[in-house]
């Protein structure tokens, strides 16, 4: 993280914590929670955010690239999430997992960022969307056929014509692969909240996907 500053006899203690781990998932054991208490100290904290940055860096980027749209928006969702983290990592409970605490930050800074940028988002990396893990019939019909032809473009047209809101549930289900519920825990929200949005998400873009397939293919029949 810049500007974060190691001292030798600490560091040496958080480095051994160090090794990443997954988020989250069915083992409901905290794998950040060490540093994380590391963090919390003044004399430990600047080498434990450093540890911090260097395991989350990635993901908080990701997430926000896709709902921003493009690289430089996207870094400086980057800088804020952690300088807010940085600022508020005293406040964190265990009682929730810090890695959904990120996320939700992350979610929050993406929103208000594209509140006052007032322009809708480009996402990026459409062929993730569709080539990353789906459950049956989520995504079939035209846009199966789309995944042959101009994907990149098709999709990402698409996604934009979501809001935020369910744009977010998208990035977080296929994008970041997240279950159900921590995707849930991340959004403050109910399970069912998390399947209603997708399932809008999911019917919205059939519906633009399956416009620009029929479009394309009356421009073909006409040629």
């Amino acid at each position: 993280m810049p500007g974060t500053t190691v001292r030798s006899g600490n560091a040496g203690r958080a480095q051994r914590m160090a090794k990443p781990l997954p988020l989250p998932g069915s083992v409901r054991q905290d794998p950040d929670l060490d540093i994380v208490r590391l963090a919390q100290h003044r004399s430990t904290r600047s080498v434990a955010m450093g540890i911090l940055y260097e395991r989350f860096r990635e993901r908080v980027f990701n997430v926000a690239l896709r709902v921003v749209g493009n690289g430089d928006d996207a870094g400086d969702v980057l800088q804020d999430v952690f300088v807010r983290l940085f600022r508020k990592v005293h406040r964190f409970r265990e009682k929730a997992f810090f890695g959904s605490w990120v996320y939700r930050i992350t979610v929050n800074v993406s929103l208000d960022h594209l509140r006052r940028r007032r322009r809708g988002p480009r996402p990026t990396a459409a062929q993730t969307l569709l080539d990353g893990p789906q459950e049956a019939d989520e995504l079939t019909g035209p846009e199966r056929r789309l995944a042959k032809h101009d994907l990149e473009e098709h999709v990402r047209e698409a996604l934009e014509h979501l809001s935020p809101r369910l744009r977010i549930v998208i990035v977080l289900r296929y994008l970041e692969d997240l279950s159900y519920s921590d995707i849930a825990e991340i959004l403050d929200c109910s399970i069912g909240t998390v399947k209603s949005r997708l399932n809008r998400a999911h019917a919205a873009m059939r519906r633009e996907l399956a416009r620009r397939y029929d479009a394309g293919e009356s421009g073909v029949a006409s040629a």
